[in-house]
């Protein structure tokens, strides 16, 4: 065994956990595997290890055994190899993990199909060539959804089900069945991808989202603290006129937040930096939680910016949907990962120039409304080189770029995504809580701008330069301040968006 590998205690029924600090990635092990790989490490002999393994476990142990584990273990580098550099070892550990996340994708995709043609609208779309690739597949259209919701699902559901609706920001609102199995299985995985969210799950936490929350109306304005109290959860107060609450209700929330002492904030970042700016401006105290965790939205550099310095703490941002739940999790070091064994999300190719892609997602373990090639409409840079983080395996994404019809055009009739409209905003804003940006004809474009503590009139000039850049030659660009932004109707804000005669 390499020298710095570590255990996690002696080996019991449970099992063990095996950590490498080369890769920061634990491996659980059966008791059996446990005690043979320590053996061997004190043995240095596969026969050896075989017979006292064999005492220790009260088993019929053969070294054609301990020869198969240990040609596991030597594939997940594992095993001590003088001449091999620790690059080298990294990826060896990195590919083999790939392989399997793979692979297992792969068994799920096949069981998952024979399933999928028992449910009407997949028996007569799918082809009939059981082994189609994944890409040969017909994608999902979410208005094929709306038109045959009854297509898709079984002859007879599960006890426990919830009806659900999606947000509708940008089309019709869209219904749904949620099954909590599936939820629940799912979602561990996701965020066991983010250490720092993983340690905290089960403590106490504040949420703060749209009046629309979890694809319910759920307006909590005149409920009670104990009304909006769900074990570990508090849900605070919200309201689609967030950024003009009077001081007093902001005051309130701020002392709900402190007496909670929530481990994380969850939130709707539109919302959580309009109130993180209110409480600024009125010398509030918040309490200092490890993180907050960003959702329901895409989530602006500037949101970014003002919750980091409010709360003095990392934010994290996750990327899901009513339909399906989270997909994907920022890590420490900032790059999108997908859970690799619930999940298949592929970034479809488009006519488009520029570098931004439709996710499409297929949920593989999903048994109540289960989704294949499901267009989502949201848009997404890939990912390069493999990231640094302990999961370096997973498929990753650059960053998220908002949904497709959020998008702007350029004077020369490029597209431009939220997410490029935004890295020029925050290349230039200072005191900017949020803002949207209009287009209104080929070459006429408003920003609305909600100003910050910190704001100065003179910022402005210079972020209307940094949007002329890209929105090309002759960009008619006009800048007004707002004292509050109102969202869509679906209680979500939208960075940017072209109005339809624009298009």
């Amino acid at each position: 065994m390499r020298a710095e590998l570590q255990w996690r205690g002696a080996p019991s029924e449970d099992g063990a956990l095996l950590f490498d600090p080369l890769t920061g990635r634990e491996f659980a092990l059966s008791r059996a595997q446990a005690v043979l790989l320590r053996t061997f490490a004190e043995q240095g002999d596969v026969g050896r290890t075989a017979a006292i393994g064999g005492e220790i476990l009260d088993l019929d142990v053969e070294p054609e055994m301990v020869e198969t584990l240990l040609a596991a273990f030597a594939e997940l580098a594992l095993l001590a190899e003088p001449d091999a550099e620790r690059e080298q070892l990294r990826e060896r550990q990195r590919l083999a993990r790939r392989r399997h996340f793979a692979d297992s994708r792969a068994d799920k995709l096949r069981g998952l199909l024979p399933r999928l043609r028992e449910l009407p609208y997949y028996a007569r779309t799918l082809p009939a060539d059981a082994d189609s690739p994944l890409a040969n597949l017909p994608v999902l259209a979410k208005s094929a959804v709306r038109a045959h919701l009854d297509e898709f699902l079984p002859a007879s559901l599960p006890d426990e089900v919830r009806w659900m609706s999606t947000s509708g920001t940008t089309g019709e609102r869209q219904q749904i069945v949620r099954s909590p199995v599936d939820w629940e299985a799912s979602q561990p995985w996701t965020w066991g991808l983010n250490r720092t969210i993983q340690a905290a799950l089960g403590e106490r936490y504040c949420r703060l989202t749209t009046p629309f929350c979890n694809g319910n109306e759920c307006h909590l304005r005149g409920a009670s603290r104990a009304e909006r109290t769900q074990g570990r959860r508090l849900s605070l107060e919200s309201g689609l006129d967030i950024a003009s609450f009077a001081p007093s209700r902001i005051e309130q929330m701020a002392a709900e937040l402190r007496e909670h002492e929530p481990a994380y904030v969850l939130a709707d970042p539109s919302y959580l930096a309009m109130f993180a700016d209110q409480a600024l401006r009125l010398g509030l105290r918040l309490p200092r939680p490890r993180f907050v965790l960003t959702a329901y939205e895409l989530c602006s550099a500037l949101h970014r910016r003002i919750l980091e310095r409010v709360f003095e703490c990392p934010v994290f941002d996750a990327y899901g949907a009513t339909e399906y739940g989270a997909v994907a999790v920022q890590c420490e070091a900032g790059r999108y990962h997908v859970n690799p064994e619930c999940f298949i999300l592929e970034l479809a190719e488009d006519a488009e120039s520029d570098d931004a892609r439709e996710l499409l997602v297929t949920t593989l373990d999903k048994q109540v409304m289960p989704l294949l090639r499901y267009a989502t409409g949201d848009l997404a840079r890939p990912g390069s080189a493999p990231c640094t983080c302990a999961w370096s395996e997973t498929d990753t994404f650059a960053s998220l770029e908002g949904r497709a019809v959020d998008s702007v055009r350029s004077t020369d009739g490029r597209r431009l995504t939220a997410g490029a409209i935004d890295r020029a905003v925050a290349s230039a804003a200072r005191g900017i809580v949020s803002y949207c940006l209009i287009q209104r004809g080929k070459a006429s474009y408003r920003l609305e701008v909600l100003p910050a503590e910190d704001f100065l009139e003179t910022s402005l000039p210079a972020v209307v330069e940094a949007l002329r850049a890209v929105l090309g030659p002759g960009a008619q660009l006009r800048a007004d301040r707002r004292r509050e932004l109102l969202p869509a109707s679906s209680g979500k804000f939208r960075l940017a968006y072209a109005e339809p005669r624009a298009r």
